[in-house]
């Protein structure tokens, strides 16, 4: 859209009154909470000035968030659907949030966040994964709360909030196992991210209860590590199961067993991890442990909004437990194994 976004804009945009999105955006009671988070929406979309009009006219607090480009595909991603949650969050708290994605080359560039550099907000989340340096500069220069929302790295002083990443595979693991699977296979680039490397653990942990040992052919890369394109090749010798780091994974798994004339669940399961995959047909069949994006984004406004108050100190890094949601894509195997 052409030219300054103004809040009449956004208001025949939606069909309602001028009035009714100034009321949301600033936070002011009167605007049901779906309507509040719509609003938002459109206004973000149109490209709305946020930081000049919640200077005029909100006392709330302004969280910024910070994505690494390609991370935040709007409306089909995990970090699309994570985002939206932490607008509804801060919303029901009467806050409001803004995003910025950043560029890799910016960032190779050390340029900070525009909305750190002007000084719009009263804190800020970082989400996704950044190079380290960077993330360093950015704690070095802001002047108002960080909190990091689905990583973390020990070598960060800032609060973080995750999925509980090594008990969550490790669940998905034993669901295998106890559905009649030994040969296990893990789908995922364990030196790609934290995150990665906590469920691969997660998965050794749940076979190291049963006896059983992790084999080098079983342990497949998923995506090119500096690129970060997704890439799988499947092994020559086939497990009865493929536990994916991710439900995307588990989407390219399901792809390339389809290709070769595989069926799932009868020939080979597959169980994911994240409960989240956009428009694929494997989304309603997938055997998958939930990552908990409500309680996530919940929690880490409330340690952000009490950090803005100056009313909590560090708190170090959050776990957020879940458990599997079960559908088609396992099969029960026990009775084959008698």
């Amino acid at each position: 859209m052409s030219g300054i976004v103004k809040l009449r804009d956004i208001a025949e945009e939606l069909g309602i009154s001028t009035v009714t999105v100034s009321n949301a955006l600033s936070g002011k009671k009167g605007v049901s909470e779906a309507m509040r988070l719509k609003i938002m929406e459109t206004a973000q979309r149109m490209g709305y000035d946020f930081s000049k009009y919640m200077k005029k006219e909100t006392g709330n607090a302004k969280i910024g968030v910070v994505v690494a480009k390609g991370y935040l595909t709007v409306g089909a991603s995990f970090y699309w659907e994570l985002y939206q949650q932490v607008i509804y969050a801060a919303a029901r708290r009467d806050s409001v949030t803004m995003f910025e994605e950043v560029d890799e080359n910016i960032a190779e560039g050390k340029m900070l966040p525009r909305i750190l550099s002007e000084g719009v907000v009263d804190g800020i989340f970082i989400i996704g994964w950044f190079r380290k340096p960077y993330i360093k500069k950015i704690l070095k220069a802001s002047k108002v709360p960080v909190v990091l929302l689905d990583f973390y790295d020990r070598e960060f002083a800032c609060d973080a909030v995750l999925s509980n990443n090594y008990v969550g595979m490790y669940k998905v693991t034993k669901y295998l196992l106890e559905h009649g699977h030994r040969e296990i296979a893990f789908v995922g680039s364990v030196d790609m991210n934290d995150n990665i490397m906590d469920r691969y653990f997660g998965y050794r942990k749940g076979l190291a209860e049963w006896g059983i040992p992790v084999r080098k052919e079983w342990v497949l890369e998923d995506r090119n590590i500096r690129t970060g394109e997704m890439r799988i090749e499947l092994p020559e010798r086939m497990p009865t199961a493929f536990a994916c780091n991710s439900d995307l994974t588990a989407g390219y798994i399901f792809d390339r067993l389809t290709e070769k004339g595989y069926h799932v669940p009868d020939d080979i399961s597959i169980a994911g991890y994240d409960n989240y995959l956009y428009g694929h047909p494997f989304a309603g069949e997938i055997t998958t442990y939930n990552v908990d994006m409500v309680k996530m984004a919940n929690a880490a406004v409330d340690i952000l909004l009490k950090k803005c108050k100056k009313e909590n100190r560090h708190q170090g890094v959050r776990y957020i437990d879940s458990d599997i949601i079960e559908r088609s894509s396992v099969k029960n195997i026990s009775r084959e194994l008698v």
